[in-house]
């Protein structure tokens, strides 16, 4: 009798453990079938920044409170977002035998990978509170005509630290992680496992 219960308490812990793994994204969109198994060609086009929200409040607001330099500093981040996203995405897939080409035309590839960033949390470091940078964005996978085949939700995260205290170095980490993400998903597409 208590070896029976004891095999129903570990089946209820086990079953607790399993139900919290899964993906780090969030699917919203999904083409059956998957057009994507066996293919190893997508093109990746610049991050985008439509309607993004910063912290509690629209970009266009926030930008508002800032001096010129800030605003420089501002547009110098957003460029290095789209590199650390594509470099990482680039290398990542490449890794996995899957090539992801900068996209020029609509020639470049069978498939195109588009990433909108709707929120960024620039964080804080003051030694004392610290706050996490986060980044949140919506890739797209669509054909060559733009009509969407897969829509993905991410979220990633840099800590404010000692090690790294500034929002746009962390911005750059958490756009690195961004990328690799997307990565993942794209060759947990092309190998078929949903």
């Amino acid at each position: 009798m208590h070896r029976r219960h004891a095999l129903w308490i570990l089946m209820l812990c086990l079953t607790s453990l399993l139900a919290g793994c899964g993906h780090p994204w969030k699917t919203t969109r999904q083409a059956v079938p998957n057009p994507f198994y066996g293919k190893g060609r997508f093109g990746v086009v610049p991050v985008t920044f439509h309607a993004l929200e910063v912290g509690d409040v629209t970009e266009a607001d926030w930008m508002a409170e800032k001096d010129d330099e800030q605003r420089m500093n501002w547009q110098g981040d957003k460029a290095a977002i789209n590199e650390q996203f594509t470099e990482a995405l680039l290398a990542q897939a490449a890794s996995e035998d899957v090539a992801v080409v900068l996209a020029r035309s609509a020639a470049d590839a069978p498939f195109f990978i588009r990433s909108n960033v709707t929120f960024y949390e620039p964080g804080i470091f003051t030694g004392v509170f610290n706050m996490d940078t986060v980044l949140k964005a919506t890739v797209q996978i669509t054909d060559p005509a733009g009509m969407v085949l897969d829509e993905v939700l991410f979220e990633t995260k840099s800590p404010a630290s000692l090690y790294n205290p500034s929002s746009g170095g962390r911005a750059r980490d958490a756009a690195r992680q961004l990328g690799k993400l997307t990565a993942m998903y794209i060759l947990h597409r092309v190998r078929g496992e949903d």
